[in-house]
């Protein structure tokens, strides 16, 4: 079979493995909500606004191309570039001689963060993808077409710019100072030029103030090892990786001869996927809100155990992680999205969290019913919400942005939806009769992010029928 029909092959089967997860909303994240939101905006008035800072113009501009009324158009999006990005990652494999390039190419593509966020509405899949693309045409020897590329990762997600120094170690020779600048600035330049002009619309806008992010508290050490590992990977794919530490210090006779990468695969390749791993790593521990800040870093992990593993125990890695996302999963048990546990699983805590460890199903099926019971919840918020007769203020929190793209405005009948409010805000509502109401749990968000729990200043949480109960 031609290594066309190959690649073809492995992109449908991926994309098609994403298909069944693209119908319910656009994700738990509300951020994802929030690009639907701007893609709309951008699309009815023809007047640019981030959906969130610093800005994600390329994503943002794809949105827009694609907004629909069906959520599937836009998830499909993340899906169909997404594919493209695991299919690049064969490709590069393929021209590094890596002997096992299909099987490293499904097991990145079955890591469970990657699998999920590949099926919702956020950047992080496809910021990867053109980061893989941009290696490719390293790789090739490409450099600017590499460069452009990797523009376009930046105009998608701006911390993509973490990759010019690992691409530049890539790029290094013992054959003079002029020769190696020559051949850094053929990748930097059009990386750079591209990624401000990507970001021309941001500036416009907003001027130099978009170089913002939010300010929130940083999370218990618990909770940060827990996104760091666990949701990332998996529990099985936590297994994984550990086992394939242990299998690095196989004895020599059962490894000579035996690796995947040729000796062509030099110090250099290792150097630069190292610092890519860690520059994202460093970059999550600074502000570690969610796992798919580290999906840049993945497919730097699978090929750097590629480049010291066996065979067999390459493979085993991978199939591992090929697991990961269909079995053993945990997700927390006290919220309103959270998934009915099966009879096999147990509960524990983490960060002050309860969670459930759940033997039988993976994290995406687990992913996949917190999306529908999502959904369930946003429909009875504004049923309940609809039949107010008075003025009321509800604060919805994370779910700000979920309600204000299916309701298309922020004002619910007599209910007034605010994402946080500040004590100054809270005291006018209430000067002017207003009664106030939050979510469940979306105090503790606001106490969080303003500094002021609205229960303590009189406001009641909203209580939704769930599961037969109230």
């Amino acid at each position: 079979m031609k290594d066309s029909l190959k690649y073809g092959l492995f992109f449908f089967v991926v994309l098609l493995s994403r298909i069944p997860f693209l119908f319910s909303g656009y994700g738990l994240d509300g951020d994802s909500w929030a690009v639907a939101l701007a893609a709309k905006q951008w699309s009815n008035t023809g007047v640019y606004e981030a959906s969130r800072f610093p800005g994600y113009p390329v994503h943002e501009w794809l949105a827009r191309l694609f907004i629909s009324d069906s959520y599937f158009t836009l998830n499909l999006l993340t899906a169909v570039v997404s594919s493209l990005g695991v299919m690049f990652f064969v490709m590069a494999l393929r021209e590094l001689k890596f002997r096992s390039s299909f099987l490293a190419g499904f097991a990145l593509a079955c890591v469970p963060v990657v699998y999920i966020q590949s099926t919702t509405v956020i950047d992080y899949c496809l910021a990867m993808a053109f980061q893989l693309m941009a290696f490719y045409f390293l790789v090739k020897e490409k450099r600017i077409l590499a460069g452009i590329f990797l523009g376009i990762a930046i105009g998608t997600r701006i911390t993509s710019g973490a990759m010019l120094l690992p691409f530049t170690i890539v790029l290094f020779e013992f054959d003079g100072l002029r020769n190696n600048l020559v051949r850094m600035l053929r990748l930097v330049l059009p990386a750079v030029v591209v990624g401000a002009i990507c970001f021309l619309p941001v500036y416009l806008h907003y001027g130099a103030g978009f170089l913002d992010y939010y300010d929130v508290p940083y999370p218990s050490v618990s909770r940060v090892f827990y996104k760091l590992f666990i949701e990332v990977w998996g529990l099985i794919g936590v297994f994984a990786l550990v086992l394939a530490v242990v299998l690095l210090f196989l004895p020599d006779r059962w490894t000579s001869g035996n690796y995947l990468f040729p000796r062509a695969v030099n110090a250099k390749y290792v150097v630069a996927w190292l610092v890519a791993i860690d520059l994202y790593i460093i970059a999550f521990i600074k502000l570690p809100m969610e796992s798919g800040y580290l999906i840049p870093m993945v497919p730097f992990v699978i090929m750097l155990f590629g480049r010291f593993l066996v065979r067999p125990a390459f493979g085993l890695f991978c199939l591992l992680l090929m697991a990961a996302s269909f079995f053993m999963s945990v997700s927390p048990m006290n919220r309103r999205e959270a998934a009915k546990p099966t009879l096999a699983a147990v509960q524990m805590k983490v960060g002050g969290e309860d969670l459930n460890v759940d033997f039988l199903r993976g994290p995406v099926m687990t992913y996949e019913l917190r999306r529908r019971n999502a959904m369930e919840y946003f429909n009875e918020v504004l049923e309940v919400a609809d039949t107010f007769t008075h003025r009321a203020v509800l604060v919805a929190g994370q779910w700000y942005n979920p309600l204000l793209e299916l309701c298309g405005n922020s004002l619910i009948g007599n209910v007034q939806l605010v994402a946080h409010i500040d004590e100054r805000q809270l005291l006018t509502y209430y000067a002017k009769g207003n009664e106030l109401y939050f979510l469940d749990r979306q105090n503790e968000t606001n106490r969080m992010v303003k500094g002021v729990d609205p229960e303590m200043y009189g406001a009641r949480p909203l209580f939704i029928r769930w599961n037969g109960s109230r």
